[in-house]
């Protein structure tokens, strides 16, 4: 590996530690939304997936870990919203 794999950018692993758990959740959700026997349950699981995905894409790749305070609580804060807003909208339905 070359030293800008093993590099940590920003947060609290390596980059490719980080790029494997996002792969993985990827094929994850893959895996659920197509053997799901509810489709809820499928439809939970992806929003859910991608709002994690989400907050580490933020943490490591953006480096949002090592800014200001109020940034950070300011992109927790509107994810939270928008992952609920998103469940919200698919059971209300």
């Amino acid at each position: 590996m070359s030293e800008t794999d093993t590099k940590v950018s920003g947060g609290l692993f390596p980059v490719w530690l980080v790029w494997a758990v996002l792969a993985g959740a990827s094929v994850t959700g893959f895996a659920l939304a197509e053997g799901a026997s509810t489709a809820p349950f499928a439809a939970n699981a992806a929003v859910l997936l991608a709002a994690a995905k989400i907050h580490l894409i933020f943490g490591q790749y953006m480096e949002v870990r090592w800014k200001h305070q109020p940034l950070r609580s300011l992109l927790s804060v509107w994810l939270a919203i928008v992952t609920l807003i998103l469940l919200a909208g698919y059971w209300s339905s």
